[in-house]
């Protein structure tokens, strides 16, 4: 995954440029300005708009290892353990010539502390390791995505820690076109305004779209194995009537 395959978000994009690709490859005039370099990126907004993409294009612009962690794999009832996994995800992504470590939906790891105590645990490890990030020689950055920035603890983001909070918005109207563009791309379908599925898909996800575009090919799909020879592309009429069958959030 690269940010070319990315659709639109320029100003995400841009945003990650300045924090991250740009002080990797001009480290002279980032040295030369003293410019403060490190902390990680916290990725926020509605679900199904690209931000594991990101991140996934992240590591691929810098030539990094990458780690995607979850709740799930970090989680454990034996006191200790949670701690120990944290460490050691740390101990790994330093050995890496260059790696990223990505947490999805951190706010399931990394919300307000409160009476839980392997949470509480949780949370002070963490800490401790991106503050242990912060000090080291910088190969390793840190990203977190979630779509409830309000319920994270607030030391995780304060500066130096998950400093850059960067939304990740539903799609505009012309990503909503270039969407549609790119999944129906190379395949059979008659599409005279790729504008029209565009307005009538306002409030979509990314991840919507990409639904109505595979449930419009099924569509047609099914009617070939029937053997309706007439109907042997993707029109308008399928996918207005796959976008009918989406709720939207």
């Amino acid at each position: 995954v690269s940010f070319s395959d990315v659709i639109g978000l320029d100003e995400v994009k841009s945003q990650i440029y300045d924090k991250i690709l740009y002080p990797r490859r001009y480290k002279e005039l980032y040295k030369k300005f003293n410019k403060k370099v490190g902390g990680g990126i916290l990725l926020y907004g509605p679900p199904g708009n690209g931000k594991t993409m990101i991140a996934k294009a992240i590591a691929n612009e810098t030539e990094s290892t990458f780690f995607s962690i979850k709740f799930s794999d970090l989680g454990s009832k034996w006191f200790g353990e949670t701690e120990r996994k944290i460490k050691a995800l740390f101990d790994e992504a330093r050995k890496e010539e260059s790696a990223v470590i990505f947490f999805d939906e951190i706010d399931s790891i990394a919300s307000k502390r409160n009476n839980d105590t392997i949470a509480n645990r949780m949370v002070a490890e963490l800490l401790t390791q991106l503050d242990g990030i912060n000090r080291s020689s910088g190969n390793v950055t840190v990203i977190a995505a979630t779509n409830r920035p309000d319920i994270l603890d607030r030391a995780i983001i304060r500066p130096g820690r998950f400093d850059e909070k960067i939304y990740v918005p539903l799609p505009d109207m012309q990503t909503r076109q270039l969407m549609f563009e790119k999944h129906l791309n190379g395949i059979p379908c008659q599409i005279t305004s790729y504008v029209r599925l565009a307005n009538n898909t306002e409030g979509f996800s990314g991840a919507e779209i990409e639904y109505v575009c595979e449930k419009a090919k099924q569509s047609v799909i099914r009617s070939i194995i029937a053997g309706a020879p007439e109907n042997t592309n993707i029109t308008e009429a399928d996918i207005m009537r796959a976008i009918s069958g989406v709720r939207v959030a």
